[in-house]
C-alpha cells in the first residue's frame, strides 16, 4: 500500500494535481474554465488519496489515475485523443521530475526513509518546481510553434 497522510494529501497531493491539470490543459491548448478546474483538481486529489489507500501494487495506482485524468478531461470537454496524450505527456514530466528531485536528494545525501510527512513534502517541493518549469517551457514552445505555423500561411 502507498498510503499518504492528510499532511501530504494537502501539501502534496492537491498542489501536485493543480500542476498537472494545468499542464493538460497547457498541452492541449484549451482555456480554462476556473471553477471547473478548481472542482476537478480537488476531485481528482480526494481520488488519489484513496487509491493509494488501496491494498494494490506499486504503479497500477499511477494507471488507474491516469484513466480517471482522462475520464475527468473526456467529463470536460475535452477530445479523448487531447486528454490521452496530455495525460500521458504530463505523467512523463511529473515521472521525469520525481527522477530530477530523486537525483539531487540522493547527491546531497538526504534519505526518504522514516522521516515525518512534513519533511516528505519539503523534499518533494523541488519536483514540483521542476514540473512547473517544464510545463512553462512547454507552454513558451508551443506558442513559438503557433507562431511559426501563423507565418507561413
Amino acid at each position: 500500500m502507498l498510503q499518504i497522510t492528510w499532511i501530504e494529501f494537502f501539501l502534496r497531493v492537491i498542489p501536485e494535481m493543480f500542476i498537472v491539470i494545468w499542464g493538460i490543459h497547457i498541452v492541449a491548448r484549451k482555456t480554462f474554465d476556473i471553477p471547473k478546474y478548481i472542482f476537478s483538481c480537488i476531485v481528482l486529489a480526494l481520488l488519489a488519496f484513496f487509491i493509494r489507500s488501496l491494498p494494490i501494487y506499486f504503479g497500477v495506482h499511477m494507471i488507474i489515475n491516469m484513466i480517471l485524468i482522462i475520464g475527468i478531461m473526456v467529463m470536460i470537454k475535452f477530445s479523448l485523443v487531447k486528454a490521452i496524450y496530455s495525460t500521458l505527456l504530463m505523467f512523463f514530466m511529473l515521472s521525469l521530475s520525481e527522477v530530477l528531485n530523486m537525483v539531487i536528494l540522493n547527491l546531497l545525501n538526504i534519505s526518504m526513509d522514516n522521516i515525518s510527512p512534513v519533511l516528505k513534502c519539503v523534499y518533494g517541493v523541488p519536483s514540483l518546481i521542476f514540473l512547473s518549469l517544464f510545463i512553462i517551457i512547454m507552454n513558451y514552445l508551443l506558442i513559438i510553434k503557433e507562431g511559426k505555423k501563423d507565418n507561413y500561411n
